[in-house]
């Protein structure tokens, strides 16, 4: 009775180990469906998820721009910063508010043409890791314009900040950088579509189990 009386907790506890161990494996499967699903999606409806993209990858880096003091890099203000341009005689109120449309909508336009003109010229495989390193690729472009053009000739013109703005030094740079590679990441993420042969042979496979 006592050698039953042992083994039987350890049946037991088998047993549970077992049920826990196909409880995870079911909730992978289920996460994978849902990852599955979601990247399907993107492949069907291109503009809608470059669209969704483009506001929560802007938004994202947004807020990391604000918050860049914190690891001792500048503040980027993007927002302030285009409405001394777009609205350079308004009060600082509206200059922002103002500059945070064009903001958006300029990240968001950004994401569009990442789509349709620069995404199909990426050839590796579009893989999650794949389209992650896609959106990195196009926010490294994205950084390198702005400090070679856009900061040296557009925002601040007059500052003499030297090629590739070095004369606002180090930290600026890698702020800008930064910044940029957290939108490419969020977009990379989030435009995320699958091969267009995996989504061939997906498409054909539903179809095939509906009949």
């Amino acid at each position: 009775m006592s050698g039953s009386a042992m083994v039987a907790p350890r049946e037991d506890s088998d047993e549970d180990s077992d049920s826990a161990v196909g409880q995870q494996a079911a909730g992978d499967a289920a996460g994978e469906k849902v990852v599955d699903r979601y990247r399907a999606w993107v492949g069907d409806h291109r503009v809608s998820a470059a669209l969704l993209a483009g506001l929560v990858a802007t938004h994202l880096a947004t807020v990391v721009g604000y918050f860049m003091p914190g690891i001792g890099l500048p503040q980027l203000d993007w927002n302030r910063i285009n409405g001394m341009i777009y609205t350079p005689k308004a009060s600082p109120d509206v200059q922002f508010l103002s500059g945070g449309v064009f903001h958006y909508v300029d990240g968001i336009v950004f994401t569009v043409v990442f789509a349709v003109a620069v995404y199909p010229l990426l050839r590796w495989r579009s893989t999650a890791l794949g389209n992650t390193l896609k959106g990195l690729l196009f926010g490294t472009i994205l950084a390198t314009i702005s400090v070679v053009f856009m900061i040296p000739r557009v925002y601040f013109p007059d500052a003499h900040v030297g090629f590739f703005s070095h004369n606002l030094g180090w930290k600026l740079i890698l702020a800008v950088y930064l910044w940029h590679w957290v939108y490419g990441l969020n977009l990379g993420m989030i435009y995320n579509p699958p091969a267009r042969d995996a989504g061939a042979n997906h498409g054909i496979g539903s179809r095939d189990s509906s009949r």
